[in-house]
């Protein structure tokens, strides 16, 4: 019974028609997920493709192939006997997952993918709903995370070494609020902070928690006096908002440097050109802004956010699949992996890398919010969990009503979120792989940074010639050390030349009723994997 149902969830979540339908209206910044979810398919530095999200993260000496890159480059060269492949490609694939405290994976489900859970009906919060989500959401993370690989090859040779390119779209978003800043998310002009209220009739009113839903309906926005209003600082103390997308052209080789009967070593090195589409750095500490940067390509205009762009990037948005395949790009960067794996009696493997280590430049449509303070704001906030998607309806980014000021900047420079992963692992017999993973934030305030370290054990499981099953533990990263079940299957055919498979971060969610299950949810595919 639980696999007739686990297949059948299964079968949901890959509605695809339904789901592309869903989102394509208004999501923004979702054009990402629309395309690879109508093709194949988390904070996308944890996880990058099917085998290592089955596993819960374990990667370091486990990654093969162009699935090595942007875990540990030192793989590319492992070659452990003659019948290993030599060319290996693969098209689209890639993982995505969300991550929410206090929010029930039905929730989740329903806000992103109406057609799909919830009859084919937006899922709206009532006016009390939204109260209790505005009490449940502070010092809650919450996390969305997509990793696509659009191109992957891998070259290996005995003599020469292991090379492989990739072309990757990462998009990572991350946010943990105050009170103050969850209220406002999720009652916008009707939150408490502020405390009048202007209606379409042109009275002004007291706000409070009895007014009518007939009353709330009037309301055109909310304000209090400058004299009593908060800096936007201050309103978003000790609370991180922060979203990057880009695209990677990733380079790599791997390279044998010590060979012996009980002990090799392997080396690699790998760099990517790096093309930036969005970044959003928003955060706040002892009520100063230490995050408050803005940039979007304007490739994906936002309603709402009617601000002139400070930059003259010459750009006409293009519609449907051509505005994703070719984003304008308003910045750029490099970034760096060095890596080593070392084999002892071909069985124990200890691995290490530094992974991302470089810099973005952000040059166009790039904009920080002014010193100003909070006295208004127009829109009625979130109507459920999908903060990716909103109008001016939800909130006024700019112009008149808008509750935040925002002024051009000509460039920005930010580090990349850099990461250190140390694992290791045990070979039984080529049928079991069992091993462990650290990776360490070096760079935490960065954009698509881990929040804290995330820690892994896991492993493969080789039943027969066709299948392979991946299991484990994993906490840490963006999920304040909630504890993840992961699971993957991977099919290899017959004669080895075609692989595909699927898995999830945390099976757990996927098991039980959907009212009560985890709120860790994440799928992983790829079926265009061919091997010569």
């Amino acid at each position: 019974m639980k696999s007739t149902y686990l297949l059948q969830r299964f079968s949901k979540i890959l509605n695809f028609n339904n789901l592309f339908h869903t989102v394509v209206v208004k999501q923004v910044f979702f054009i990402l997920i629309l395309f690879f979810l109508a093709n194949t398919t988390l904070f996308g530095q944890e996880l990058t493709s099917y085998g290592v999200t089955g596993r819960g993260g374990v990667a370091t000496t486990f990654a093969t192939d162009y699935q090595a890159i942007g875990v540990n480059p030192a793989n590319l060269a492992i070659r452990k006997s003659f019948r290993d492949p030599k060319i290996t490609f693969g098209f689209l694939e890639g993982n995505i997952g969300f991550y929410t405290e206090n929010v029930t994976f039905s929730q989740i489900l329903k806000s992103y993918f109406p057609k799909a859970f919830n009859n084919g009906n937006n899922y709206q919060l009532t006016y009390a709903e939204k109260q209790k989500a505005a009490k449940d959401l502070p010092d809650a993370s919450l996390s969305t995370t997509i990793n696509a690989t659009l191109f992957g090859m891998h070259v290996s040779s005995e003599k020469l070494g292991g090379f492989a390119f990739s072309i990757r779209d990462r998009l990572d978003f991350y946010s943990k609020t105050n009170s103050t800043l969850s209220e406002i998310l999720f009652l916008g002009q009707n939150a408490s902070y502020f405390t009048n209220l202007l209606l379409s009739n042109g009275q002004t009113i007291s706000n409070s928690q009895d007014l009518s839903q007939d009353i709330r309906d009037q309301v055109v926005f909310g304000f209090r006096p400058e004299s009593e209003s908060q800096t936007y600082g201050e309103v978003m103390n000790n609370s991180t908002i922060q979203m990057l997308w880009t695209r990677e052209y990733n380079f790599a080789y791997g390279k044998k440097i010590v060979d012996s009967y009980n002990v090799q070593v392997f080396a690699g090195l790998g760099v990517r050109y790096i093309s930036g589409i969005t970044l959003i750095d928003l955060e706040s500490q002892n009520n100063v802004f230490i995050g408050e940067t803005i940039a979007l390509s304007p490739s994906f205009p936002i309603e709402g956010f009617d601000i002139p762009s400070p930059t003259n990037v010459g750009y006409q948005p293009k519609n449907g699949f051509a505005r994703f395949a070719l984003p304008k790009p308003i910045g750029n960067g490099y970034g760096i992996d060095l890596g080593l794996n070392i084999v002892i009696k071909r069985n124990l493997y200890l691995g290490a890398s530094l992974i991302n280590y470089g810099k973005m430049s952000w040059t166009g449509n790039v904009y920080n919010i002014t010193d100003g303070i909070l006295a208004q704001t127009q829109g009625t906030g979130f109507d459920n969990y999908n903060f990716i998607a909103y109008s001016p309806e939800t909130f006024q980014l700019g112009g008149e009503g808008s509750a935040l000021s925002w002024e051009g900047s000509e460039k920005f420079d930010d580090e990349l979120p850099a990461m250190l992963r140390v694992g290791g692992s045990y070979e039984f017999f080529k049928t079991a792989h069992l091993g462990f993973d650290v990776v360490v934030p070096l760079n935490i305030d960065a954009p698509g940074s881990l929040a804290s370290n995330l820690y892994a054990i896991g492993g493969d499981l080789r039943i027969n010639k066709l299948l392979t099953i991946s299991s484990g533990l994993s906490t840490g990263g963006n999920q304040d050390f909630n504890l993840n079940i992961p699971f993957g299957l991977t099919y290899h055919a017959r004669r080895g030349h075609y692989e595909a498979g699927f898995s999830t971060q945390d099976i757990s969610s996927f098991i039980g009723d959907i009212e009560g299950g985890g709120n860790n949810i994440s799928f992983a595919l790829g079926f265009l994997r061919f091997k010569f």
